[in-house]
């Protein structure tokens, strides 16, 4: 049986090391942080799993919170106008409910079911450098390390596929519980709010310490939601978020009264880079690896698409892996897969960076639709589990439009 090694234990390194650990191949999985480590550390992001990607994890086994990570049911969407109450407003069900699922749990559980189904377990930060010794050692080699810099040599930038160079919001996600224990009330899905400074986004989330809500601001680079940089701790950033609440989002801030953070390491501030990468690197030696995950393709958060194209990702690659059989793990089957991956990759990342621009004029009127429209307001609700659909609809504006014209009218 082929030797494969998955450097990274993240959503889309763990999610492919276990679907191939059930077809009986020999896959080491490399990792700086063990799986308590993980979960008794800081907060990693703030994610909302889809249904597809949901569908996968049930496939395998692996989604342990059925049942106890809250459901969430739809989308409540927010356009900040003159006054306390938004000037746009509709909720919408998703065909599917959603999930959101603590990554330090979801992490530090797949990890330990992992190594305990005799998967084979190597701790220790690696390298470029260190991926030769891996590409001797292993037939195939694949690099789903997370979105840092350390390889940016190895995979060099797709200029043709990366729209941006900066990052183009500044991130601040802090998780909240009620001061009396009892859980907040808020809506039971993904909270979605937009103003000229950014964007805001909150969902019910299992966490280390149980339901908590994630609380999450995106704000555009040099405006009144860019913030975050000289904070240091999680009350200072606490007292912050809600005063952003009040003076961008009020009508969010009463189901938030009497909120407090769930914990002293669950926030997170940073930017991120959305890039595409040659997802094929050459090694000193001459050697082939291939990156999948946010190693390949990092888009920004802001359209919530990272563990779901993680998951699709580690999909695509299971599939092309079993179906290779015995050949080669040589270039033209590494690009052949990343190819495949980016057949439906690259929706999910028109999706995300367009969201970083100024919504244009027939994306406003789809909005303002969807309040009186609910077959509208469910679309848009549901372009996120199947960002294909907002690129062969809200993408075109003369499609839009003629949507626009039969449906809400």
């Amino acid at each position: 049986m082929r030797r494969i090694v998955v450097v990274g234990a993240g959503q889309a390194g763990l999610l492919l090391a276990l679907g191939l650990q059930t077809h009986g191949y020999a896959v080491t999985v490399v990792t700086d942080r063990d799986a308590e480590t993980i979960r008794a550390g800081r907060l990693i992001s703030n994610q909302c799993v889809f249904h597809p990607a949901l569908t996968r994890e049930r496939a395998l086994g692996i989604n342990f919170w059925d049942g106890t990570a809250p459901e969430m049911l739809g989308a409540s969407f927010g356009l900040a106008g003159d006054s306390a109450e938004p000037a746009i407003a509709w909720q919408a069900r998703f065909d599917h409910p959603a999930q959101s699922v603590d990554q330090r749990v979801k992490v530090s559980d797949w990890l330990t079911a992992f190594a305990g189904r005799d998967g084979e377990v190597r701790y220790g930060k690696v390298t470029p450098e260190g991926l030769e010794e891996y590409a001797r050692e292993f037939d195939l080699v694949l690099v789903a390390a997370g979105r840092g810099p350390q390889f940016d040599g190895l995979f060099p930038r797709d200029a043709a596929r990366s729209r941006y160079r900066e990052p183009q919001r500044t991130i601040g996600i802090l998780y909240l519980v009620a001061g009396n224990d009892e859980p907040l009330p808020v809506y039971p899905g993904l909270t979605f709010g937009l103003s000229q400074a950014g964007e805001l986004f909150g969902l019910p989330v299992q966490s280390v310490r149980g339901p908590v809500f994630g609380l999450g601001f995106f704000g555009v680079p040099g405006g009144p939601l860019d913030v975050w940089d000289d904070v240091t701790d999680t009350d200072a950033h606490f007292e912050l978020a809600m005063t952003l609440l009040r003076e961008q989002f009020p009508w969010v801030e009463e189901s938030l009264a009497g909120a407090r953070p769930s914990g002293p390491l669950d926030a997170l501030r940073g930017r991120v880079l959305p890039i595409v990468r040659d997802p094929v690197g050459t090694l000193p030696s001459g050697a082939k690896v291939l990156a999948m995950g946010d190693t390949a393709v990092t888009n920004d958060p802001i359209a919530g698409q990272g563990a779901n194209m993680a998951a699709y990702a580690a999909a695509v690659y299971e599939r092309r892996i079993l179906d290779h059989g015995d050949r080669p793990y040589d270039e033209a089957f590494l690009r052949g897969t990343f190819a495949e991956y980016w057949e439906r990759a690259q929706h999910a990342t028109r999706l995300s960076n367009d969201l970083l621009a100024p919504p244009p004029d027939h994306v406003l009127a789809t909005l303002e639709a969807a309040q009186t429209a609910p077959e509208v307001a469910r679309r848009f609700a549901n372009i996120f589990a199947d960002p294909a659909d907002y690129t062969g609809w809200l993408a075109d504006e003369e499609i839009a439009r003629a949507y626009l014209a039969s449906n809400a009218a």
